[in-house]
């Protein structure tokens, strides 16, 4: 029909990745941060200046930005392992799940060594604070 399936079905499915997986890391890192001021306040009896005190001595800035830009690489690295495999996908039904099986287990080496690769060059950059 000539319809270029990169074009057609790759960029969308990716662009999707990395979008759901910001938006996740933005909620986890929500979620993070309000779980963990109504524990310290709530559970523990400590006063809110104390838990802000010790996230603004521990946290940085940049500790959000490399959140945000791993999970902007996860979200490429899955869209990307996920479209080559399922383009490639040969031999019907079972090929598919084949196909499926082999994204995942790629995926998650790569996001593992991927992961590592990034933490690595982040903490000699940037030197850990309050620790």
């Amino acid at each position: 029909m000539g319809i270029d399936p990169i074009q057609r079905l790759v960029v969308p499915r990716v662009l999707a990745a990395i979008t759901v997986a910001l938006m996740l890391n933005g909620f986890v890192a929500f979620v993070g941060i309000v779980g963990g001021y109504f524990f310290s306040v709530g559970l523990q009896g400590s006063s809110a200046g104390s838990y802000f005190a010790g996230f603004a001595t521990l946290a940085q800035s940049s500790d959000l930005y490399v959140g945000a830009l791993k999970a902007a690489l996860f979200g490429l690295i899955a869209g990307v392992v996920a479209s080559h495999k399922g383009l490639t996908a040969k031999g019907g039904p079972q090929g598919v799940g084949d196909a499926v099986n082999a994204a995942v287990v790629q995926a998650f080496l790569l996001l593992f060594s991927v992961n590592f690769l990034v933490t690595a060059v982040y903490t000699e950059i940037v030197p850990p604070r309050g620790r």
